[in-house]
């Protein structure tokens, strides 16, 4: 019996210029672009508090979105995410 793998799709589409205090994190996007979602997705994997504040603080609709759909996100963003919308 095979087992359906379910993929989240990509809601943010939208095309943005990596910031350079980021860059560090798309070592696989050479031209500087990438898409809203993966930006957000690989600050939270791999960003300081500091950053993952600036990103909510840029992009707060989306990455709350994102915190809350993706199930590997680290429960101690989707604390502070909550935190920053005002709903603890």
């Amino acid at each position: 019996m095979k087992s359906k793998i379910n993929r989240i799709k990509i809601k943010y589409k939208q095309k943005i210029k990596i910031p350079e205090e980021f860059k560090k994190y798309f070592w696989d996007e050479p031209d500087g672009f990438t898409f809203l979602e993966k930006f957000i997705l690989r600050v939270f994997k791999y960003g300081n508090f500091e950053e993952i504040k600036r990103v909510y603080d840029k992009y707060p609709s989306e990455a709350y979105d994102i915190g809350f759909r993706y199930p590997d996100i680290k429960r101690g963003i989707r604390y502070w995410l909550k935190r920053w919308k005002g709903e603890i």
